[in-house]
């Protein structure tokens, strides 16, 4: 998949195992470059200019903000799409699995 003219994607995935149903009362948070949003699980995708990015992926969880945290560094180049996958863990407070393709 490609995008018009100079600027580029990063599709971020975030699940969790179907073990864990309880992680679906939680919103996980997606973190490119210091900028935090909220999103719930699923697809998201980030429309952005070419360059260096830093992706990480965490879910709140009684008294910690970011549990699961992890992340993955990503280089976009003009009209680029990459793709990053995280997914939880069942252990809670272990980092979550993340890769970027």
């Amino acid at each position: 998949m490609t995008v018009p003219s100079a600027q580029s994607c990063i599709e971020v995935t975030v699940t969790h195992s179907p073990l864990a149903f309880i992680y679906r009362f939680f919103t996980p948070t997606i973190e490119i470059n210091g900028s935090k949003e909220r999103r719930p699980w699923g697809v998201h995708v980030f429309t952005l200019p070419p360059g260096d990015y830093e992706v990480s992926v965490s879910y709140p969880w009684i008294l910690s903000p970011e549990c699961g945290k992890n992340g993955v560094r990503v280089r976009l180049e003009a009209g680029e799409v990459r793709k990053v996958r995280y997914r939880a863990g069942l252990i809670r407070y272990l980092p979550g699995k993340i890769s970027a393709s």
